[in-house]
């Protein structure tokens, strides 16, 4: 199968991306997206800065040699820690993915944000939460690291067996944000365990990635066939690549949506 130029490319540390990209699709037609998850290496929440830049900057490159037309960086991890460094080296747009944080803020009272290791301890993260204290006085934070609800939803999201409330921290917010792109997976179980508003970015990330394409104004990357016809361009691997009882592959997926 020949892999289309000219495409948007999702990239994150596993499964958590295909939230954003599902959310993506709803809003963009006609377009070509490549969606690559690092399984291999995931979970990165508890990965050093240099390791999870080494991993992303990999993927990078092979979105440039497709020619993207832009990246969507749908990893909070990879965002905290490297989103600046990657806009520095490559020249295609790239979107990245902040928790929603100020929409959080703006209702006031207890807010609890639920992130990775590594993402918590970025300094973008932590000015990201100064600005929402500032602009909200009324919202009181409290963010808690979660090491290992990353990785248990990486392993178990398909058996729908598994209690993933074990990992949530004790508390009573008056609202919540998932500040991991993995987390959205269980966003009904966060919501029913403890009771109040649960609020992800991939909404806000969709009308980003629709802004950009709009302002880019490359229509003319069309890819066909030798037949003049529009490449059908999908491929999925089998289920068991999410499973952490199979040997781990990176996901690794293209789409080419057609206009109706």
């Amino acid at each position: 199968m020949r892999i289309p130029y000219g495409g948007v490319a999702f990239f994150d540390s596993g499964i958590g991306g295909i939230t954003v990209f599902a959310e993506c699709r709803k809003r963009i037609k006609d377009e070509i997206f490549y969606y690559y998850g690092d399984n291999v290496h995931a979970p990165y929440g508890n990965r050093s800065a240099e390791e999870i830049y080494s991993y992303v900057d990999a993927a990078f490159a092979r979105f440039r040699r497709l020619r993207v037309k832009g990246v969507v960086l749908a990893c909070n991890t990879a965002t905290a820690v490297c989103v600046e460094r990657l806009r520095a080296k490559y020249d295609f747009p790239i979107i990245g993915t902040e928790p929603a944080v100020l929409p959080a803020a703006k209702l006031g009272g207890e807010v609890l944000v639920l992130a990775t290791k590594a993402t918590t301890q970025s300094e973008r993260f932590q000015g990201l939460c100064r600005l929402a204290t500032l602009r909200y006085p009324n919202a009181r934070l409290s963010i808690v690291a979660c090491p290992d609800l990353a990785g248990a939803i990486e392993n178990n999201i398909l058996t729908g067996r598994h209690d993933f409330s074990q990992y949530l921290p004790a508390a009573s917010p008056n609202a919540i944000v998932l500040g991991c792109t993995h987390y959205i997976y269980i966003k009904d179980v966060v919501a029913r365990h403890y009771n109040c508003p649960v609020f992800d970015g991939n909404e806000g990330i969709a009308k980003r990635l629709a802004f950009t394409l709009r302002q880019a104004k490359k229509d003319d990357f069309s890819i066909n066939g030798r037949d003049g016809q529009p490449l059908v361009t999908t491929a999925r691997p089998p289920q068991n690549c999410f499973l952490g009882s199979e040997k781990k592959r990176n996901l690794l997926v293209f789409e080419h949506m057609f206009a109706k």
